[in-house]
């Protein structure tokens, strides 16, 4: 077997190989040969068909088949052969047609994966976030949870700090009414207003039954997207005010919760959570810096486009499954996205492949404790990964990635910022 490559492109190659025509033959006359064995025909004897015979009603056929998987089989060997990485192939053919003389060529048209360079990091800098849950953030929490535990009732009175304000309202914007028909409805607790402090004061002191007309900017990330961002001119009426008591923090209120141990256990449950969730804040941040250091370095690395295509669709993929959204999404859209992945993929692979790092088995029992401990029956969440490969691998493929980080961390200059728990928490 010859074989030939030529480079068309930044990744783009043409290999051109060459079979020996004795060897196409040896294979045609075998699979008809199995065939004469097999067929039935009339006025032959089972196994007795004359080769001629099988040659001129299936040989046409029989041929065609060798040469495809001949094809096939032979392009693996060829790659290999070249010790080629091979992202895709768009085009596998004869050369000459099927109606050749002598040895076979056929003609293959692929991408291939960057030569990827050396991952120097030294260079790079970046902040580690220092923070600790303290009594504070703990209250902080219980207050929440408070919140949660609130009991609302009717009152007949203005409204005020704390109170829950059931509303209507019509939106108009120009010419337009936003809803069409009817009214849109709002339910806001007053003093917890943040995205909203123009319509919390203008609440402040109304009654059920009054109405107001008003200006108002609603949160870029309003959940109608009619109104979202923009300021408009608005019609509200409060239909009731409500009002709670805040639960007192007892042995009761604990055990609303299912914590057995009381208010102490309760304190010691909820510093736990926080502090998982603030681990993981700065295990997000750290990445975050150091995939956007790394994909910002190495951004001129030429990417295949077989395979951020590929990547695009299995991200509309994902994100179909995960919101049941049906009917097919533009794959453009996701191509940049696709890119960024693909190449903080093929540059975290290639960091541990040049360091030599494997999967650390202890790590990744840690990252599953980490996981079950969310759960109600952690010993049951364990078994059910352990007892699947893809939900393993995925796993071992996160603790991969924060060894290769840690790396990067250890090689790069690293200063660390101390900030509060809420400011780690922050975006």
């Amino acid at each position: 077997m010859q074989v030939s490559v030529e480079k068309t492109g930044d990744l783009e190659r043409r290999m051109t190989v060459q079979v020996p025509g004795d060897d196409i033959t040896a294979q045609v006359n075998e699979r008809l040969n199995e065939l004469r064995r097999q067929v039935r025909l009339k006025g032959f004897r089972p196994g007795r068909v004359p080769l001629n015979v099988i040659r001129q009603r299936y040989g046409k056929q029989v041929r065609e088949e060798v040469l495809g998987q001949v094809m096939e089989s032979r392009l693996q060997e060829a790659i290999g052969q070249e010790e080629m990485r091979v992202a895709g192939i768009s085009r596998l053919q004869p050369a000459a047609g099927l109606d050749f003389e002598g040895d076979f060529e056929f003609v293959a048209e692929m991408e291939v994966f960057p030569e990827m360079p050396a991952i120097e990091v030294a260079d790079l800098e970046f902040e580690r976030p220092v923070a600790e849950v303290g009594e504070s953030d703990v209250d902080d929490m219980i207050d929440n949870l408070r919140q949660q535990r609130r009991q609302w009732e009717v009152v007949e009175r203005a409204a005020e700090d704390n109170d829950r304000v059931r509303l209507t309202y019509v939106a108009h914007l120009e010419e337009t009414r936003v809803p069409d028909v009817g009214h849109h409805e709002l339910a806001p607790t007053l003093g917890n207003m943040k995205t909203f402090p123009t319509l919390e004061k203008e609440l402040q002191g109304m009654a059920a039954g009054e109405e107001k007309e008003l200006e108002l900017t609603f949160p870029d990330d309003y959940r109608y997207q009619d109104l979202a961002g923009k300021t408009a001119r608005v019609e509200l009426s409060v239909v009731e005010v409500q009002g709670s008591d805040m639960p007192e923090v007892d042995d009761e209120f604990a055990e609303a919760f299912g914590i057995d141990g009381g208010v102490e256990q309760l304190r010691a449950d909820v510093r736990r959570n926080l502090e998982r969730e603030l681990r993981q804040a700065v295990t997000n941040r750290v990445k975050t810096a150091v995939t956007d250091a790394l994909g910002e370095k190495y951004s001129d690395i030429k990417l295949p486009r077989a395979s951020v295509e590929q990547e695009a669709r299995q991200m509309i993929q994902q994100l179909q499954q995960q919101t049941g959204q049906e009917g097919e999404l533009p794959v453009q859209q996701f191509l940049p996205m696709a890119e960024r992945r693909l190449r903080l993929g093929m540059l975290m692979g290639e960091m541990a492949r040049q360091h030599d790092i494997s999967i650390d088995a202890g790590r990744v029992q840690q990252k599953l404790e980490e996981v079950a401990e969310t759960y109600e029956e952690p010993a049951q969440i364990m078994e059910i990964y352990r007892n699947d490969a893809r939900l393993m691998e995925q796993l071992e493929n996160l603790v991969l990635e924060e060894q290769v980080i840690d790396l990067v961390l250890d090689q790069a200059k690293v200063t660390e910022k101390t900030m509060t728990f809420k400011e780690a928490l922050e975006n």
